[in-house]
């Protein structure tokens, strides 16, 4: 059985495409029956053309030909010779090992006057061969100067057999027809993989077809790729290697394409054989990826390399990324292994969660409008790939998508597919484990402000999701209360860009999905945020729960219910909610939010559940009464890449008040000042204005 194996198929009961047919018509095209009057079939003679398999390598001709191969070996008065020119090397093993297993081929008959035709065909053989005939005949397409090369490697081959005075090659022929008639056996000769020998050796096969190919009893059936064998008779001049196909092969048969069906149902069985199934509950995004890959398919053997591909990866990735993104990632590795190495070289350009660095490159571009290019970032065209590069790296192809947290797209997945587990760079395990075991909230708040600062912060985050069973839990909470702690700003206004709220919404990201792999995971997840909220935390936990109410429909936005992951079931998170509103209502009237905290989810939560009330929005109003004040809250709400209507600000202060204010400062007028705080003020300006800030360029002055 080779279903799983990069082999073809030898025996027509592992056929899974339904061939046989087209295989029983390529019999009768190359054989035909004598009957005696009562219809019995008492002879067998071969039609004497020249059949041309054609197709891609990996299309399946040579699993037809084994599959020919053994109907016609299973058939009376029929005889199959089978040459594999690759097995070869060079003219003189070529034109040797041919005649030899055209000759075996004869011996092998239990009919005497088949096995008599032996000695004809040696004597034809020393006659083309001896005197030159063999290069002769295909003189007429090819080169003087190589055809001189030929005719002496030729004069001295085979000297065993030495030709008969006074007969010339044409009269030896004709006495191997008779004896071939008189066998009254059909002699097919199946050649098999011309297109992976050398040139010369692909020319040496093509005179030998032509030499041995009109007599009279012999057909041929061989498969090639047209392009490749074309390429080789005309010396890389394509057309005149056609013109010389055309005077060998009569009858040129593509191999069938695999339809939609075919790759459908041969991709299912191969999988079986891995034991191996895609999940049932693949999301939309997931389904489109499967089925750009499959529709990329156009040979078995693409199949086979690709399901073999994603079975090894599978069994080292499983349930850590998204069986249909490693199913597409599998084929980038056995298609395009170039573009596979240029996302590993510089990951960070394909991902939705990137690191801070290249976050800030991002939102630069995006001021600059500077659209993401997926030919740049690969450096050189994606070609026929671009379209499943953009499914598996959506940044590139517009769209947003919910991640499950599997997705290919998210940092830590991609950076596990390309080193087949952790980067040679990931933090140590024993990292983890000291910071587990550290003594104290607050000289482990001091050491992830270090890991913040240094950029190692990701790392943890990628090594946490894969270590997180492993560790103790009694070093849960310190360890997530210190975290919170390290993300909060060390300024008391935000005034120049800073990763923190980057890495907040990681953490929320890797604690959501660290409560999702199995029950007690969950408990840990649950008992993490319940030390969150004992901590009063103002920056991870108003993201979680806010994650939850939209996930329950517990917002006034009833179009988003159902969306994202969850820990909590509904009951639970309107408890979390209602435990954690007074925590973030005072955070906004003590004014810690604005000066501290990296995000506003916090103010968003109240707002979307309909608890800022008059006293908070006068609160706010105040706060944005100085230039800091205002600053901060613009880079809160409407950096680069955020937007919120001026409703939705009308509501947490007064609008017309702030407007005046900025007006009067003269804040956010112009784009010549370039720098991270007057480009906030300036989107937090049109805004207010009611003017849209998503295609905000920079070059549409503010209203004075």
């Amino acid at each position: 059985m080779v279903l799983g194996q990069d082999r073809p198929v030898e025996l027509a009961g592992d056929d899974l495409l339904d061939r046989a047919g087209f295989v029983s018509s390529l019999a009768r095209a190359l054989v035909v029956e004598e009957h005696d009057l009562s219809g019995r079939v008492v002879a067998r003679h071969a039609t004497g053309v020249v059949v041309g398999l054609t197709g891609k390598w990996g299309a399946g001709k040579s699993t037809i030909l084994n599959l020919l191969a053994e109907q016609l070996k299973g058939t009376d008065h029929v005889v199959v010779a089978t040459f594999n020119p690759w097995l070869f090397k060079g003219r003189d093993e070529l034109v040797s090992a041919f005649f030899n297993e055209l000759r075996a081929a004869l011996g092998r008959s239990a009919t005497e006057t088949v096995r008599e035709a032996v000695t004809a065909l040696d004597r034809y053989r020393a006659a083309i061969t001896a005197g030159g005939e063999l290069v002769a005949l295909g003189a007429d397409s090819i080169s003087p100067a190589w055809v001189g090369k030929g005719v002496r490697a030729t004069l001295g081959l085979l000297k065993i057999v030495t030709r008969p005075k006074g007969l010339s090659p044409q009269q030896e022929r004709e006495a191997l027809e008779k004896k071939l008639g008189a066998a009254k056996v059909a002699v097919v000769v199946l050649v098999d993989e011309l297109d992976r020998v050398e040139d010369d050796e692909v020319r040496a096969v093509a005179q030998l077809v032509k030499a041995v190919g009109d007599i009279k009893g012999v057909s041929y059936l061989v498969a090639y790729d047209p392009k490749r064998v074309a390429e080789a008779l005309g010396r890389g001049d394509v057309r005149a290697g056609e013109a010389y196909l055309e005077k060998i092969v009569q009858h040129p048969i593509p191999v069938r394409p695999l339809f939609a069906g075919d790759v459908t149902q041969l991709f299912a069985r191969l999988l079986e054989h891995h034991a191996l199934q895609l999940p049932a509950d693949l999301t939309e995004d997931e389904r489109a990826v499967v089925a750009c890959v499959q529709s990329a398919v156009q040979t078995p053997r693409d199949l086979k390399r690709l399901v073999g591909a994603y079975a090894v990866l599978e069994r080292m990735l499983r349930q850590e990324v998204s069986a249909a993104d490693l199913l597409g990632y599998s084929w980038l590795a056995i298609k395009a292994p170039s573009l596979r190495d240029a996302i590993a070289s510089n990951h960070n350009l394909f991902v939705d969660d990137p690191t801070a660095e290249e976050l800030g490159r991002r939102i630069s571009d995006r001021i600059d409008k500077r659209d993401p290019d997926l030919d740049h970032a690969l450096g050189g065209p994606a070609g026929v790939h671009a379209a499943l590069l953009k499914l598996l790296f959506p940044r590139f192809g517009g769209g947003e998508r919910e991640h499950s947290g599997y997705r290919l797209s998210l940092r830590r997945n991609l950076v596990r597919a390309i080193y087949l587990g952790d980067a040679p760079d990931s933090v140590r395990r024993e990292r983890l484990e000291e910071m587990w075991g550290a003594p104290d909230v607050g000289s482990l708040t001091v050491d992830l402000g270090r890991a913040l600062t240094s950029g190692e912060l990701g790392r943890i985050f990628d090594r946490l999701d894969d270590l997180f069973p492993k560790l103790p839990e009694s070093g849960d909470a310190a360890f997530w209360r210190a975290l919170a702690h390290a993300l909060l700003r060390e300024d008391d206004w935000y005034l120049n860009d800073e990763p923190h709220r980057a890495y907040a919404n990681d953490a929320a990201a890797v604690l959501m999905q660290l409560g999702r792999r199995d029950v007690k995971d969950v408990r840990r997840a649950k008992s993490i945020v319940a030390s969150l909220l004992s901590a009063e935390d103002t920056v991870l936990l108003p993201i979680i729960v806010r994650k939850h109410l939209f996930r329950w429909g517990l917002t006034r936005y009833d179009s988003f219910e159902g969306r994202g992951p969850s820990i909590f079931d509904r009951a639970e998170t309107e408890e979390l909610l209602s435990r954690s509103v007074p925590i973030f209502r005072a955070s906004i009237l003590d004014g810690s939010l604005l000066r501290r905290v990296p995000n506003s989810e916090a103010m968003w939560v109240l707002s979307n559940v309909d608890r800022w009330d008059e006293q908070l929005r006068k609160s706010l109003t105040s706060q944005l009464a100085s230039y800091e004040g205002r600053a901060s809250f613009a880079s809160l709400t409407v950096p680069p890449g955020y937007g919120v209507g001026r409703s939705s600000l009308e509501e947490l202060f007064d609008v017309d008040i702030v407007l005046a204010r900025m007006k009067e400062a003269g804040e956010g007028a112009t784009f010549e000042d370039k720098s991270w705080t007057n480009l906030c003020l300036r989107r937090l300006r049109r805004t207010l204005e009611g003017r849209d800030t998503m295609f905000d360029d920079g070059t549409d002055d503010a209203s004075p």
